[in-house]
């Protein structure tokens, strides 16, 4: 593991640089596991061997991990439906659209 000095406050304004010498931004896990939770990683990572990693915040319990999971399931299944809608509006626009042409086209050929 790489040496430096950090503070574990997620406060600090302090950026920990690591032995590869770039600082390690402070991130945000997306993975289902660890959704949300903030850790300090290498800035050149995954293009350096330097594998330092560290949790800024700690674990969450399992119930609040199967909440935010379901909220994510909930909140995907919703823009899902929400492109669909988009989708079938995107078709009415250009229905309305053709029967106007056709419409201006029969009407101007008389």
């Amino acid at each position: 593991m790489a040496s430096s000095s950090f503070s574990h406050s997620p406060s600090s304004n302090h950026v920990p640089i690591f032995h590869c010498g770039k600082p390690a931004p402070l991130r945000m896990s997306n993975i289902p596991s660890s959704m949300g939770r903030r850790f300090y990683g290498c800035g050149s990572y995954p293009f350096t061997k330097c594998k330092f990693f560290v949790w800024v915040d700690p674990p969450p319990c399992d119930c609040g991990r199967d909440e935010l999971l379901q909220t994510i399931d909930r909140l995907e299944k919703e823009l899902e439906k929400s492109k669909a809608e988009q989708r079938r509006q995107r078709g009415m626009f250009v229905a309305t659209w053709v029967a106007i042409f056709c419409f201006m086209v029969l009407y101007l050929t008389k």
